[in-house]
């Protein structure tokens, strides 16, 4: 039990029993205790304190020993784009004494796609990252994402997956006996439904901004991001050499020597982060890992690409569209929109899937295919070689996962690595902990298919039948017994988070069962229905004078002080309190 939650929102009485309990103490003791344990007001005290941490601890991050043969101070970071940037910042950020190299080829091409993030992304960006949030407006460009439309799920209409679903602050189960969908239950929710964010614009005023308490993640153009990255490793210290690997050689089974260049040069580091993506050259190639695929569960392996006019309108969402053999993002950028159709090249074939995408969406240019795969290595880290990204793991974004991924990996690896070799190294509690979160993302992606009846195509048909969804079965049968989960009695929810863990949890989960309007028993409302009804009505009043999306933006790139609201206030979902709970400052 964390008694620092369970405290949390008491509040001590006036006059406390160690108040009392201290009128009896000789005077110098109990000041002692007032001293230790200080109250509101003079002369009085806070037992609740004794529920929180009051002793401080050192950083756990320890540099190598001088002399120590073994002790890690170099790192080679091998390949670039966003895994290999978003790493090697990383270290450097949280462990400045580490020479860090990051080696690449430019002959290896950025795919220049839109990325969808989740919130968390946000957070890592700006306070364990700390890149300067008006720096990345002006050189990235990002557009806001507060969740995913989803076209999918029986009917035509689609559902919102808005990021604040926890709050459920309109009200989830109301929204669905009023309006027999899950739309409206919050205010992401309608914000999303009518293409607006929360910031106003007054009567020759500064704007007002509600974006601190309304979880939103960015879409980012890719090439331009690692471009922005790139120019930022370089002023942060991080070495560059531009190379094609030849060969990694290796010492023995488990441990790398060295990396040898296309031009002949052999590179040698103490700590090796595997950065190639879906050619794992260090991990999977020369390491030889086994690999586990999730093809059982997800059947898709290609995508085809490319990008759409939006006559300057831009939505809040990536949109995620049913398709004949798989789905289709929409990631909107402020020039355009970019749209990429995820299929199974066992249904369809490249040439088909093209005909599908500038057919559904006429005017897209240049449509290119990207083949990969889903699953991930049975381990991300062995000997002195650590995978971060598609040399590791890699699921289909329809859930915007990969960056989430990276910066979880780039995270466990700077808060788990010992300052030397002869330290005890936590390599089996990293590959268990990380094989956990992609198996879990996995079984997540999974109900998407099960239970989409959208469309009756051949592919679709056989997701239904066929998709594995084992590793969530259990949460599923609680499910069926009762939703939304996250209503459920404290019992439930802790069993339902105990026997299929989620990054999005027992929230998201609702939101995509009951979006897709999987057959359960509904709770009831527990309360009138007139209550609901005028939660929504006052919801309504703010979407309706919100600006749309894109002057949104644009006041946000005018006027800093808002960014600085949303990262620096203390009762912001993005300021420096959460982002301490989270292990991101």
């Amino acid at each position: 039990m964390d008694h620092k939650i369970l405290a949390n929102g008491l509040g001590p009485d006036d006059r406390n029993v160690l108040d009392r309990l201290l009128e009896s103490f000789p005077p110098a003791e109990a000041e002692a205790v007032r001293g230790w344990l200080p109250g509101a007001a003079a002369g009085t005290t806070d037992p609740l304190a004794l529920l929180g941490a009051l002793a401080p601890a050192g950083s756990d991050h320890a540099q190598p020993v001088d002399g120590d043969p073994r002790g890690i101070r170099r790192v080679g970071v091998i390949g670039g784009g966003t895994a290999g940037y978003l790493t090697a910042l990383a270290l450097k950020t949280k462990r400045p004494w580490l020479d860090v190299t990051l080696v690449e080829s430019k002959s290896i091409p950025i795919i220049g796609v839109g990325e969808a993030t989740v919130s968390y992304f946000t957070i890592f960006l700006h306070h364990y990252l700390g890149i300067d949030a008006a720096e990345l407006y002006e050189r990235v460009r990002p557009t806001w994402k507060l969740g995913i439309k989803f076209d999918w799920g029986p009917g035509t209409d689609a559902f919102m997956g808005p990021f604040d679903w926890s709050a459920d602050s309109v009200g989830l189960v109301g929204a669905i006996q009023t309006g027999g969908s899950i739309n409206g239950s919050t205010l992401g929710s309608s914000m999303m439904m009518a293409d607006r964010a929360p910031v106003y614009q007054g009567d020759g005023q500064d704007p007002l901004s509600l974006m601190k308490y309304l979880p939103f993640a960015y879409h980012l153009d890719n090439a331009r991001l690692v471009s922005y990255l790139t120019e930022l490793a370089e002023r942060r210290g991080i070495h560059h050499i531009e190379a094609t690997l030849e060969d990694v050689v290796l010492s023995d089974d488990e441990w790398v020597d060295h990396v040898r260049t296309g031009d002949g040069r052999d590179l040698s580091f103490d700590l090796y982060v595997d950065c190639t993506g879906f050619r794992s050259r260090l991990l999977g190639q020369a390491l030889k890992t086994p690999y586990q695929s999730f093809d059982s569960s997800l059947f898709t392996d290609r995508a085809v690409t490319g990008n759409i006019e939006h006559g300057g309108v831009i939505v809040p969402y990536t949109q995620a569209t049913t398709m004949n053999a798989g789905w289709c993002w929409r990631i909107p950028t402020r020039e355009n929109d970019h749209r990429g159709y995820v299929y199974s090249s066992a249904a369809i074939s490249d040439d088909e899937a093209a005909a599908e995408l500038t057919t559904r969406f006429p005017g897209i240019k240049d449509p290119r295919v990207v083949k990969f795969r889903s699953g991930r290595y049975e381990k991300a880290w062995r000997g002195n070689v650590v995978g971060v990204g598609n040399s590791y793991g890699f699921v289909e974004p329809l859930e915007s996962t990969g960056l989430l991924m990276i910066a979880t990996e780039a995270l466990t690896l700077v808060s788990t690595l010992p300052a030397s070799w002869s330290d005890p190294v936590p390599r089996d509690a990293v590959n268990k902990g990380l094989a956990q979160h992609w198996d879990a993302i996995r079984w997540l992606l999974s109900i998407h298919y099960k239970f989409n009846t959208r469309l009756d195509t051949p592919f679709w048909k056989e997701c239904r039948e066929l998709t594995d969804v084992s590793g969530f079965q259990p949460l599923l049968d609680i499910y069926a017994a009762g939703a939304p989960l996250s209503r459920r009695n404290p019992v439930v929810q802790d069993l339902a988070n105990r026997v299929a863990p989620s990054f999005f949890g027992l929230y998201g989960i609702d939101c995509l069962l009951l979006g897709q309007q999987v057959p359960t028993k509904l709770l009831g409302l527990g309360e009138p229905l007139e209550n609901w009804q005028a939660r929504s009505r006052a919801a309504g009043s703010l979407v309706a004078r919100a600006l749309p999306t894109r002057q949104a933006l644009e006041a946000f790139d005018t006027n800093p002080e808002l960014n600085r609201q949303l990262l620096q206030d203390a009762d912001s979902w993005a300021g420096p309190l959460i982002a301490q709970r989270m292990g991101l400052l």
